[in-house]
């Protein structure tokens, strides 16, 4: 017995000037795939590029005290008796 899978696809259109088909028609060409294939990889490694963009987060001006409060005065590391005995095992000087 096969296993079939069900690949649901759908479909975007785009409206474009003869002379923007035809660019796209080389350009795709030159790296031997379809007009789809071509715009499909274009498309794709672009939004996952922009998905990894940093976001901005907007915080009172509150808690942006608190922000940098922690950032400019970390708290002091614990001495070595309070870090787990398998964790200070592989530390040097521990």
């Amino acid at each position: 017995m096969s296993a079939t899978t069900n690949t649901e696809k759908t479909s975007i259109t785009l409206t474009l000037e003869p002379e923007q088909k035809q660019l796209l028609e080389k350009a795709a060409a030159l790296r031997c795939l379809t007009v789809s294939e071509y715009l499909l990889q274009l498309a794709l490694d672009i939004t996952t590029e922009e998905i990894q963009k940093p976001e901005a987060i907007v915080v009172s001006d509150r808690d942006w005290e608190i922000i940098e409060s922690a950032t400019l005065n970390p708290p002091a590391a614990l001495p070595l008796p309070y870090i787990a005995p398998e964790i200070c095992r592989e530390l040097p000087g521990c």
